[in-house]
């Protein structure tokens, strides 16, 4: 996977009469050509492509044009306005960049983009627990980063009611969580603490640090279900918990308490700092989420979405 980033302005090549908004995309080491653009509409008082929505996405409006990349360029006519530009791969939505565009006969809106790696973050799974029955919505704003969701992800969010017991009761059934999967840029994660085990224990040491960090008896035994057959294997192991600078989770009403926690998981015994892991207290309206991410040279498993009861 890959994100692009605004970072430049540089002169752009072959300009066609009437176009005004141009972009170059700079693709590093192996990365695919872009095979598609699209420039969205703003909607009012929503954002694009900065750091409050993750790494890319928000609430758009309209397609106002889906130019085809020239090689490494493209150009397109558009009004005067500010716009979410996304920039697609063979492979999956690539990335995106906020850009305004002051003019409509030039390429005053001219940019480079860059094509920078992705990883995958698999299986956070969103747990809900109200005190008392409760209609919740629950939304990421970077949306369009997600590449699996069960029950399938709306645009504007997943609706359900909550029960105290945890059950969701959504349009296609009850649920115990809500699932999915999103891309993401390794370097927003943190490297610096975290534990080094034996390979054929990390999985259970990910399930002790759940224990000490509060997560419920249920929800770690989702963990264990999901992981159980398809770990992957290697003599060593480095363990990452992150707790912040995750992918910005929205849920109405919020919940008093929230837990949040994704392992990055890498292979090899590397140099950390062992974290505290303070529990949290799942007091009133409670919410959790666990997610895992491994990195290379790990294979990523296939993580099978089944099993509710």
């Amino acid at each position: 996977m890959f994100l692009l980033a605004l970072i430049g302005c540089p002169a752009a090549p072959e300009i066609e009469d009437g176009n005004n908004l141009c972009g170059t995309i700079v693709r590093e080491g192996g990365a695919p050509a872009a095979t598609g653009v699209g420039v969205y509409e703003i909607l009012d008082g929503e954002t694009a492509c900065t750091e409050d929505t993750g790494v890319g996405g928000g609430w758009w409006g309209e397609e106002v044009a889906a130019p085809v990349p020239d090689g490494d360029f493209f150009q397109a006519k558009v009004p005067v306005g500010t716009y979410g530009v996304e920039v697609y791969t063979d492979s999956d939505y690539a990335g995106c960049a906020r850009v305004e565009v002051p003019d409509t006969t030039t390429c005053a809106a001219d940019i480079e983009i860059v094509v920078a790696e992705r990883v995958y973050a698999d299986k956070p799974n969103i747990y809900l627990y109200p005190e008392v029955p409760t209609p919740v919505r629950v939304s990421l704003p970077a949306w369009k980063y997600i590449t699996e969701s069960e029950p399938r992800y709306p645009i504007e969010g997943w609706r359900a009611v909550a029960h105290p017991d945890g059950k969701l009761s959504t349009p296609v059934g009850t649920r115990d969580y809500l699932f999915y999967e999103m891309s993401w840029d390794p370097k927003r994660f943190q490297y610096d603490e975290g534990w080094c085990v034996p390979g054929a224990q990390a999985q259970a040491s990910m399930e002790d640090a759940m224990a000490d960090l509060g997560f419920l008896d249920n929800e770690i035994a989702d963990f264990s279900e999901a992981w159980d057959a398809t770990f992957p294997t290697t003599k060593w192991m480095t363990i990452y918990p992150q707790f912040d600078d995750l992918a910005r989770l929205n849920i109405a009403p919020a919940p008093t308490t929230l837990l949040r926690t994704w392992f990055v998981v890498t292979a090899g015994c590397q140099s950390v700092t062992m974290p505290q892991l303070t529990p949290t207290d799942r007091v009133g309206f409670h919410a959790a989420e666990w997610g895992v991410t491994f990195l290379e040279p790990l294979d990523r498993p296939t993580v099978l979405v089944e099993g509710w009861r």
